[in-house]
């Protein structure tokens, strides 16, 4: 798939993903920028549901490894995560992720040498004014493509 390709699948794959109106801001090797609006995400006291975190980071981090490796040979699926909020988020929200050449090669390296395993992320969701909302680790498994 191209990089295209992969970025569309990020949003339109999962049925729930895609009603939630989550878009791709940034989608390059290294570097993502995930956001969700709050329309339709506040929950009975007007702050963004806990789940719409949560989905925001596993499907962020999912982004940055398929912008990063693609998937001709691993597929992430999410294995664990634990998620701390904050801060009470009442804008949109946003994850951003980055991750240099060097530290994709010694994350994957471990992988690479059983030809599956985990790969783990920290990540954070910020507000329309940048505050840190929520944090999470997030461990992925990665298991062979059927591409591969």
């Amino acid at each position: 798939m191209d990089r295209e390709a992969l970025r569309a699948a990020i949003t339109e794959t999962i049925p729930w993903v895609k009603m939630s109106s989550l878009f791709v801001e940034t989608f390059e090797e290294g570097h993502v920028k995930l956001c969700v609006p709050a329309a339709n995400h506040l929950n009975h006291v007007g702050i963004v549901y806990a789940g719409t975190h949560f989905m925001l980071m596993e499907v962020a981090g999912a982004a940055l490894f398929l912008a990063t490796y693609g998937i001709q040979k691993y597929i992430p699926v999410n294995k664990a995560m634990s998620i701390r909020y904050l801060k009470p988020a009442t804008t949109d929200i946003s994850c951003e992720l980055r991750m240099d050449r060097e530290e994709g090669i010694q994350k994957l390296k471990p992988v690479e040498e059983r030809g599956k395993g985990e790969w783990i992320l920290d990540m954070t969701v910020t507000d329309a004014q940048g505050t840190v909302v929520s944090t999470s680790t997030c461990t992925y498994y990665l298991i062979g493509s059927p591409m591969a």
